[in-house]
């Protein structure tokens, strides 16, 4: 509770509008004198942070142990005793993705590196290349495949050296100098340039680099799905008298949930250490996904089960598309 002394002045300092009783009307401005000492600063800080603190802990408290409860309160009006969906989704999302950086691989993804098992992959390239050599020489191979031997010949040991940002060009030089009709694809050659020039930035860190690619745009796909479970959850609830809002709430929430769930996991698993922690989290996930659609939506078990069944497959089937086309693009154009 505020404790400075109101202004004489009715006039708000915010909007101009004349203040009726302690807050405006219009705006919401407390109507207080502007000079605030160390200890009203100081008493304000706590407030809000207490303020903020209690929200958080109702809102979490009905997120997890209550399945759609959160979604229902806060369409039905009910909303100032819980924090913003948006809000509750943009901070956890940052707490699990932050959380993800501290206890995953520490080692940087970005750091060349050619270990023994790559050099060998070399080797065995040049080897290979010597091979087909020693076969033009010895005339074991078709006239009519002597142009295309050449240039496989060429191409492995392109491959086979450990450039630094040099193999890629040499690759190109290699395909521009043939005839048009001995080269290879269009989207071949795209792949193998752009292949090699990974390989020579990162050298054998270039599966570890590109991996961390793609956790960095991990978000950002996450942003763009929840619209598109939002819309299935339409679909699959036409005659629920929602709108599509109301779906993109129970979207955020059940989104919200599943970091939350996630940053548990991450911390539990510091202690266990183990690969298939995050593979069995996945049933209390689908359990609560089922539980919160048959409150939320007011449906039996039943119905829950099975439309939950339906928009889980199909939101999986649109996140490996919207997955695999990101990747394309990253590893395309990073």
């Amino acid at each position: 509770m505020s404790t400075q002394h109101l202004r004489k002045d009715k006039t708000c300092l915010n909007c101009g509008q004349e203040v009726q009783v302690r807050f405006c009307s219009y705006c919401g401005q407390e109507n207080v004198q502007t000079k605030e000492s160390f200890r009203h600063l100081v008493s304000h800080f706590f407030q809000d942070i207490t303020h903020y603190d209690s929200k958080f802990l109702t809102s979490l408290k009905f997120l997890f142990f209550y399945p759609g409860l959160l979604t229902k309160e806060y369409i039905n009006g009910k909303r100032m005793a819980y924090i913003n969906p948006i809000r509750l989704y943009v901070f956890t999302s940052f707490v699990f993705f932050l959380i993800l950086g501290m206890t995953g691989n520490r080692d940087n993804p970005y750091e060349r590196e050619v270990q023994a098992k790559q050099q060998k992959e070399f080797e065995a390239m040049l080897m290979q290349a010597d091979s087909l050599q020693d076969a033009l020489r010895q005339g074991r191979v078709a006239p009519a495949d002597t142009a295309s031997t050449r240039n496989r010949i060429q191409v492995l040991r392109v491959m086979g050296t450990d450039t630094i940002r040099n193999a890629a060009h040499l690759y190109d030089s290699i395909q521009q100098s043939m005839p048009p009709q001995m080269r290879e694809d269009w989207w071949e050659r795209k792949i193998q340039t752009r292949t090699l020039e990974m390989r020579d930035k990162y050298g054998t860190n270039m599966g570890k680099a590109f991996a961390d690619k793609v956790l960095y745009s991990f978000p950002k796909l996450m942003f763009l799905l929840l619209p598109f479970f939002a819309l299935l959850l339409k679909w699959f609830f036409r005659r629920k008298s929602w709108v599509y809002a109301d779906h993109a709430i129970f979207s955020i929430h059940f989104h919200t949930f599943i970091f939350m769930f996630g940053i548990l996991g991450m911390l539990l698993n510091t202690l266990l250490h183990s690969e298939t922690l995050f593979g069995w989290m996945m049933i209390p996930v689908f359990l609560y996904f089922v539980f919160a659609v048959r409150n939320a939506y007011q449906v039996s078990t039943g119905t829950a089960l099975l439309r939950s069944l339906g928009i889980l497959a199909a939101y999986a089937l649109g996140t490996i598309m919207v997955g695999f086309i990101s990747i394309f693009l990253i590893f395309a154009f990073s």
